[in-house]
């Protein structure tokens, strides 16, 4: 792409937000949905005019990945209230490992006998059962404040969502590697590989957030320089991690986010507020771009060729993440995990909804995969689904258990 297609694709994604903004003043749509819908509705306006403007879903793979997920995981650690979260901590891991295995191989047991066709093997109905399994909160988040739900119930959902998402990366990077021919099929060097990638992003991400909160006292510390020494370390953490150490880039940002609000807590307290007001525009802004995006590159082929294999995976994610969900809080009895209010089990299942991760993941999908069309177009059917069902119809289910 040239600078000026650039500047043209940046206007189009900028126009579109504000396009959405007036939408939802009229129309009750989760934020999220309406950009969708417009970003799809753009796309066919720019193939009914001919017009070719640049856009490609091969084009957004680094941009995805390398700069708005940073962006989007270090904003929801950021701001998520970290008492509550260490509180429900064993809650949440348990929904975001174990949960997100028995997930990912469910949905990928019924997806593969579901399908049933020798072009789509295991390997690749579990990497569609990574990529279907991790979940983004932001629509069902923003409605759940809206109704003034519990704060706990909010950060069991963005809580479990943050460590879900980094273990459904690493998952998906090790699965990938086997679908290429990468790395051997083995499920204890793999059990290896996930804990050096998921682990070793832990650690690089704990140091570097602990190494810059403690550089505040170096600092002059303002409103300017906090954003500045945030932003580098979301990308800094995420780029170290990946490049330096081969680890989780992603994990290593979401533990950098916490570790350096929680040492850091002294110099951020007396202007925390602004700084988790410019997170969240920050945060907000990557969103536009996601869910723009995601209208703009999914196409109507999709659904006419693979719409059997889009309908079997939303069963199929549906049916894994009610029996995750469960299983998990269950698990949590027998840990140091919190009893969690019988209402909420439920929200956690239909407010599972899938959004920037599987997104990014199925856009990253290399190519080489002779079944990467067929699980792009999964991931992008089962997003849409989530977000035209599941989001839409929400808060009456928040209302009906009287939440």
């Amino acid at each position: 792409m040239t600078a000026v297609e650039i500047i043209g694709v940046m206007l189009i994604f900028a126009i579109t937000g504000i396009a959405g903004l007036v939408v939802i003043r009229f129309i009750k749509l989760p934020y999220s949905l309406a950009l969708v819908l417009l970003g799809f509705l753009l796309s066919l306006s720019i193939q009914a005019f001919h017009w070719d403007s640049g856009i490609r879903a091969s084009n957004f793979q680094d941009l995805m990945l390398f700069v708005l997920l940073p962006v989007l995981i270090f904003e929801a650690a950021f701001v998520l209230d970290s008492k509550l979260l260490f509180k429900f901590l064993p809650n949440v891991l348990t929904l975001a490992t174990i949960g997100l295995l028995v997930s990912t191989v469910l949905t990928a047991v019924l997806l593969f006998y579901g399908i049933g066709h020798p072009g789509f093997p295991f390997i690749a109905a579990l990497i569609t059962g990574a990529v279907v399994s991790a979940t983004d909160p932001v629509a069902v988040v923003a409605q759940l404040k809206a109704l003034k739900a519990p704060a706990e119930l909010n950060v069991l959902i963005e809580g479990e969502s943050l460590f879900n998402d980094a273990t459904a990366i690493a998952l998906f990077t090790i699965l990938v590697s086997i679908g290429i021919g990468a790395a051997e099929p083995d499920v204890l060097s793999g059990l290896v590989q996930f804990l050096k990638i998921f682990f070793g992003g832990v650690l690089v991400g704990m140091l570097m957030g602990c190494m810059f909160a403690f550089a505040l006292k170096l600092l002059t510390v303002n409103v300017p320089t906090l954003v500045l020494v945030s932003l580098v370390l979301a990308y800094g953490s995420f780029y170290i991690g990946e490049h330096f150490f081969h680890v989780s880039g992603i994990v290593a940002v979401l533990f950098a986010a916490i570790a350096f609000k929680s040492h850091g807590r002294e110099a951020l307290s007396p202007v925390e507020d602004d700084i988790h007001t410019i997170w969240e525009s920050i945060g907000f802004i990557a969103n536009v771009f996601v869910f723009v995006l995601l209208g703009l590159v999914v196409s109507v082929d999709m659904f006419t060729e693979r719409w059997l294999a889009i309908g079997l995976a939303v069963i199929a994610a549906t049916v894994a993440r009610f029996i995750a969900v469960y299983s998990s809080t269950s698990l949590s009895r027998f840990t140091l995990g919190q009893t969690i209010d019988p209402r909420y089990p439920p929200i956690m299942i239909w407010g599972g909804l899938r959004g920037a991760v599987t997104i990014a993941l199925v856009l990253s999908l290399p190519t080489e995969l002779p079944y990467w069309w067929t699980i792009q177009s999964i991931g992008f059917g089962v997003v849409l689904f989530t977000l035209i069902v599941q989001a839409t119809t929400n808060p009456l289910l928040v209302k009906k258990l009287q939440i």
